[in-house]
């Protein structure tokens, strides 16, 4: 072996995979190697855990790592309301269940079960395992059981085809048909290859009690072989669980609601919640470097992430975990999950999230986001709840080696440049600590891999998490009284300070000084039993970033300290220790700005006591340097014990934008160097007038690629900040410019925010600039077009003094949505009363409204389905969510999607169902909704994606319009500063909107408009465009009207000798033909075994016997006493009423018809003709021809279904194929039926193949099961097992007995 000479260093630096060094875990850990995290149970509210992941199973002290496994979410609930016994085999001792799927259950029979009572639930594999190992799966199974044999199948028909080709080149009539027949067999087989979509495996669920506990089983063996698979009980009293196959390696448990019928199958739904739990708590052993950083801690998995969204997290997933973590008794929940909001600390959940905190004394960690590097970037709720510890993220020298490969570190401890930033939009400073925001740890089985790297704040919240769990383990074990405001304020003032408080808040986590700080509290000291709040200004805190804001003094602003009690034990009544606590709470308060600031005026001392105490400050920004922002806080100190720190603090942000030239409307930055992780912020005021922005920037290193994050952003009140940023991430070659557009609001401050990426080793050197143009339309940005007006006015200006702007071209339309508004079906909208699961300790009874939506699309569409009332909240909601479901008429599930994220979804054409739940604690806000707009209910659009719709006209004059002339060319517009160019557009004609829904009232078309100087400005979205239709005017409906009143006004009017009108008799033949029509259109309805009525009809009008709709009348009556008969007769009295039908075809209804003359007929070439009278005649005959077609069909059904096909009977299935070939294309849909038996009694089992192949594409859902049905008989009568076994999957799939459940 080659060893080489090189000096090899095997001194891994594990230390940096999960740090704990930088906290202070380390050293608290080495010191008191007994207070790592037991006696702590931490909540994981992520995408679940996988108790076979490495380091999960125990901890420290030899307990279950995990206590249990929980699913809050509700995808993986199975219904279990269907009951049944089990029956015995006829030939054996078996007992047998059928289960859902139709299999049958081979019931083993070492199980007990008093009752004899087993439920019943079916699961699909693919809503409840992660996507990655669902594909793995699917592609095994394709390559191993599909693939071969379906391989093997079309090489032996395409050698038979082949065969008969070169053995018959000049084929006779029936040689044709046989290799149509060969011909037809491998198109099949291509077919089912190209449509090949397997749904993966459905799983039977029984459930029963033993006489002690509730078991489930899941069949995983797809056979009912249930001797083969895992019985479970809930996780909690068992610890067990099993994995679905060796192919998928995903581990399961379970949880039975038995009172609620539910089955909870609990699946980790990705490897982010592994990968957190691992980080706080992986134990591999004592002194183990791999360690996560409390492995004595135990963990509480709970899934919010819902498979249905990818694992988005879902409001009722979220207010039902939360339920979960009070009913355990949790000491410290992570939660690594966060989106974006429009109003901090407010809404339902985040109302929760604090009362969690304060009521039930649970610590709360939570990431802060990763959206960075902007300011007031951070997420809810970890950055917006005032009880939570938001974490922001930072990387080491040690991380950069150990996880990222380096080739050398930067050499410095410095935030993530994604790492989210506050402060909120009232104030807060969002981000309250700071942790390391990667780690290479655990992750689940179907990943295939015992570890990977993973980074986000995602990483540094359960890195806290595990500092904060060593730190309660040791206040429980001192038993030191501690409460969450305590721990946050000992985290908060103990932290490492480092620049940028945004990122990392009051600094980097120090555990060890954290622990030492609550023992150096006076005892008892009051931040065990008091909390103190402030507010005031724009909430909790201030934030000035416009310029009016920052121009003057702000006068008086009134705060208020809110001294708050927190009660030992949740729901109970107040007792005298509590009350004596509030009576002597007493402090006095000494007020600093911390760092000390000029611009802040406030008094030095403050005498606090259980009640509110107001007191005024003033801040004066007039005199701050521009193009910074200053930040400072207001803390509020103990006199009596100024060694506990800040006991409230209230953050003050002033950004002071600078103004752009005047002359020019442009900044130029000049010899900007950047190091690596170097962020350079400027705040500029956007010039009135200005909604166009330009940004350049140039890479000077001669040498040096420049990776970097452009963020600019601004913020509108009362709005999330990802609706006015742009961010990019962009990579530079040396000596290379990147230029970009984006839209901007003017008068409000522009954040322009460079960030060099961490790794980017060495200094660059740069020069940027930005400039701004105006290109407004008016009277707003929005432009709203009236399909009945035809055209609609703007008028384009340029409000920057002295400036010109380029329009090359005219507007740049891109329709975007076609949207249908949707109302709920009253009559199937109910509420609900949510079951115990959903029920608060405190009685607090969650209700849930289900809304539904029907929707015919009359061919494909992409849709987006948007909840316009409640779309763009979430965490800030005050409603419990609001989350839907798309299924087809056959109850298949086809997608969902919630009200906070556009979630696309391609329907094809047919009928569909919308099911929607909205949740919340009182019954009156959901009964609003469901009476919402006068009663019609809550209203959802539908966004139908459209392209290629007729490109606009614009004009100069109203004028131009109307003759459609001169319209504005392609040729640039000069636009003046000052200059009102008024335009005239064109709307888009209605007739050339796509054919999607039946009518478009109500319905409007949405896009943007952009009004381009080049090519790049292309990309913008400068205004948002409306255009609302109405419903065209029918040209049917007019016209009736007219000729109801042409039939009305010249009636004819016959003359007597006497003079006198002899209408009455007309009249009286009318209402008599009128009389026999309606009589013969009920006969196919009524039980008339002996045809009395067709009798009766005969006898009383003789010249009905050639009547043709009366005899095919009475057919269709026959036809239908037969299906309803059919089941309950043997085949020889079948056989009997076959022929009496067939008779009676023979008999009254082929001699009422002359084929050659309608051959003849048609064959003629005045069978064209436009003139009326052989216009009448030719619908006549077609009217002939057609009643012609459908006897002969009927006939020919029948003579297939007789028991007995002799030859005789063959002969005349032949002579009637034929007959109909004359008629109608053999491909018609009318012939589908027919065709399908005769081909399968000619054992022509290709052509029925490819037929059933074609029906299955062309019919509606609602049809598809009857083709569906035929294709798995088709496949089990040629004995393709392998295609029995597909087809059998994907008619349960298609085809569920219920709605899956929310």
């Amino acid at each position: 072996m080659n060893i080489s000479s090189v000096a090899i260093d095997t001194n891994f630096p594990v230390g940096g995979c999960l740090p704990k060094q930088p906290t202070g875990a380390l050293q608290l850990l080495t010191k008191h190697p007994q207070y790592d995290g037991r006696q702590v149970t931490i909540a994981i509210l992520d995408t679940g855990i996988d108790p076979l992941a490495n380091g999960l199973q125990k901890t420290s002290t030899g307990e279950v790592k995990i206590v249990d496994l929980r699913d809050s979410t509700g995808s993986g609930d199975v219904d279990i309301s269907t009951i049944v016994k089990a029956t015995s085999n006829d030939n054996e001792d078996d007992q047998l269940i059928q289960g859902l799927s139709g299999r049958k259950l081979k019931i083993p029979s070492n199980w007990k079960n008093p009752s004899g009572n087993y439920h019943l639930g079916i699961k699909s594999l693919k809503q409840i395992i992660p996507n990655s190992a669902f594909d793995r799966l699917s592609q095994e199974r394709r390559e191993k059981l599909f693939d071969p044999q379906h391989r093997l199948a079309l090489a032996e028909a395409q050698r038979r085809l082949d065969e008969h080709i070169n053995k018959f080149p000049t084929p006779n009539e029936e040689q044709k048909l046989i290799r149509e027949e060969f011909q037809s067999f491998v198109d099949a087989l291509k077919e089912i290859e190209k449509k090949y979509n397997d749904p993966g495996p459905y799983l039977d669920c029984i459930v029963w009690n033993d006489g002690n506990k509730w078991i489930a089983c899941i069949d995983t063996s797809e056979q009912g072989e249930l001797d083969q698979c895992k019985c479970l009980t809930n996780y909690f009293d068992s610890h067990e669980f099993a994995t679905f196959s060796a192919i998928d390696m995903v581990t399961y448990s379970i949880q039975i609601h038995d009172e609620i019928n539910i089955l909870e199958i609990v699946v980790a739904g990705a490897s982010h919640g592994t990968h957190v739990a691992a980080i706080s708590a992986a134990y591999f052993g004592d002194s183990c470097e791999e360690n996560g950083v409390a492995p004595g801690a135990q963990l509480l998995s709970i899934n919010i992430g819902d498979h249905r969204f990818s694992t988005m997290e879902t409001i009722p997933a979220i207010v039902r975990a939360i339920k979960y973590c009070i009913d355990y008794k949790v000491d410290i929940i992570n939660y690594s999950y966060g989106e974006h909001y429009q109003f901090p600390n407010s809404g339902r959940v985040q109302e929760l999230l604090n009362e969690a905190v304060e009521k039930y004394g649970i610590i709360f960690v939570s990431s802060a986001g990763n959206s960075g590097p902007a300011l007031s970037t951070a997420g809810a709720p970890g950055a917006t709840c005032t009880n939570l510890i938001g974490v922001g993220a930072y990387i080491t020298p040690e991380m950069q080696i150990a996880e990222y490969a380096l080739r050398e570190s930067t050499g410095c401890t410095t935030p993530f440049p994604w790492s989210s930033r506050g402060p909120c939009s009232d104030g807060w400073l969002g981000v309250c600590i700071s942790a390391p925001g990667a780690a290479i740890t655990s992750v689940p089985q179907f990943t295939l891999c015992q570890r990977q790297q993973k980074n986000g704040t995602s990483m540094s919240s359960p890195n806290a998490t595990g500092c904060i769990a060593l730190l309660v383990s040791a206040l429980k074990q001192e038993e030191i009284e501690y409460t969450p405001s305590l721990i946050r304020c000992a985290l908060m003032n103990t932290a490492q300070k480092i620049e940028d408080e945004f990122s990392v808040g009051a600094g980097l986590v120090q555990v060890h000084k954290a622990l030492d700080y609550i023992r150096s509290l006076a005892k008892p000291s009051l931040l065990t039993k008091i909390q103190l709040n402030i507010t005031g200004g724009q909430g909790r805190g201030i934030y000035l970033r416009d310029y009016d804001q920052v121009q003057t003094s702000s006068g008086d602003i009134c705060l208020t300290i809110k001294p708050k009690y927190l009660q030992k034990e949740a729901n109970q009544l107040v007792t005298y220790d509590d009350q004596d606590a509030k009576i002597k709470f007493a402090c006095r308060l000494s007020l600093i700005c911390d760092p000390p600031v000029s611009y802040v005026q406030h008094g030095k001392f403050l005498d606090l006591c259980y009640s509110d105490r107001t007191f005024d400050i003033r801040i004066d920004p007039s005199h701050l340097k521009e193009d910074q922002v200053h930040f400072t806080e207001l803390q509020a100190f103990d006199t009596n014990e100024i060694n506990a720190g800040p006991l409230v603090r209230f953050p003050i942000t002033i950004i002071k934008p600078i103004s752009v030239n005047s002359q020019t409307y442009s900044l130029e930055f000049n010899s900007q160097t950047f190091k690596p992780s170097q962020i350079r912020r400027h705040f500029l005021q956007v010039p009135t007038g200005s909604n166009i922005a330009v940004f350049q920037i140039t890479n000077h290193s001669s040498e040096l690629s420049n990776k970097m994050t452009l963020h600019f952003l601004q913020l509108e009140p009362g709005r999330s900040h990802h609706t006015a940023e742009y961010v990019k991430t962009i990579s530079l070659s040396p000596h290379e410019t990147f230029q970009c557009y984006f839209n901007v609001q003017d008068k409000r401050t522009l954040e322009l925010c460079l960030a060099r990426w961490w790794s980017s080793l060495s200094i660059i050197d740069t020069s940027y600039s930005i400039k701004f143009h105006s290109i407004l339309m008016s009277p707003s940005n929005s432009l709203h077009l009236r399909s009945s007006q035809s055209y609609e006015r703007f008028v384009l200006e340029n409000r920057l003094i002295n400036t010109y702007e380029n329009i090359n071209g005219l507007p740049i339309i891109n329709w975007k949505y076609l949207v249908q508004t949707l109302r709920p079906n009253k009559n199937e909208c109910k509420i609900q009363v949510l079951s115990k699961r959903d029920c608060f300790i405190d009685q607090k009874q969650i209700y849930q409204l289900i809304l539904i939506f029907n929707l015919t699309l009359l061919k494909a569409s992409d849709i987006q389905v948007k909840c316009p009332y409640l779309h763009e909240l979430f965490y800030d909601s005050e409603y419990e969510g609001a989350l839907w479901m798309c299924f087809d008429t056959n109850k298949q599930y086809l997608g969902a999607g919630d009200v906070l994220n556009d979630y696309s979804l391609k329907l094809e054409k047919g009928d569909f169902i919308i099911r929607m739940s909205i949740r919340h604690h009182k019954y009156d806000l959901l009964e609003r909704l469901l009476k919402d707009n006068g009663g019609t209910g809550l209203a959802l659009h539908l966004e139908h994606k459209v392209k290629e719709l007729p490109t606009l006209d614009f004009y100069h004059s109203l004028g131009g319009l109307h003759t459609q002339k001169k319209k504005i060319s392609a040729s640039s517009i000069k636009l003046q500063w000052g200059q009102q160019v008024p335009i005239y557009m064109t709307t888009v004609p209605e007739d050339k909107l796509p054919k999607v829904i039946n009518s478009i009232a109500g319905t409007f078309l949405r896009g943007t408009m952009t009004f381009a100087k080049n090519e790049k400005m292309k990309e913008l979205k400068m205004n948002t465009i409306y255009q609302y239709l109405t419903e065209p005017c029918s040209t049917s409906s007019s016209n009736t009207v007219t000729d109801t009143n042409k039939k009305q006004g010249n009636s004819p009017v016959t003359t007597t000798e006497e003079g006198t009108t002899n209408t009455s008799s007309k009249i009286d033949q009318q209402y008599q033909e009128a009389l026999r029509d309606f009589k013969i259109s009920w006969m196919p309805k009524l039980p008339d075994d002996q045809g009395k009525l067709y009798e009766k009809l005969i006898f009383d009008q003789k010249d009905l016997n050639n009547y043709v709709p009366l005899h095919l009348a009475r057919l269709q009556q026959l036809e239908n006493q037969f299906k309803q008969q059919q089941s309950q007769l043997t085949n020889e009295k079948k056989d009997e009423k076959l022929n009496e039908i067939i008779k009676f075809i023979e008999d009254k209804l082929l001699s009422l018809f002359n084929e050659d003359l309608i051959l003849n007929f048609f064959g003629q070439k005045n069978s064209s003709s436009t003139d009326i009278a052989n216009q009448l005649i030719k619908t006549d005959m077609e009217k002939r021809r057609n009643w012609f077609i459908d006897i002969y069909i009927s006939l020919g059904m029948l003579l297939c279904d007789l028991s007995i096909i002799n030859d005789k009977t063959s002969t005349y299935l032949t002579y009637i194929f034929k007959t109909l070939q004359k008629h109608i294309d053999i491909n018609d849909g009318k012939l589908a039926n027919l065709h399908y038996k005769y081909s399968l009694l000619k054992k022509s089992y290709g052509r029925v193949w490819k037929l059933l192949l074609k029906q299955t594409e062309e019919k509606s859902s609602s049809q598809q099961q009857e083709y569906d049905n035929k294709l798995l008989q088709l496949y089990q009568t040629m004995n393709m097992k392998y295609l029995i076994a597909y087809q059998e999957r994907l008619i349960i799939a298609k085809y569920p007995q219920t709605y899956i459940l929310f």
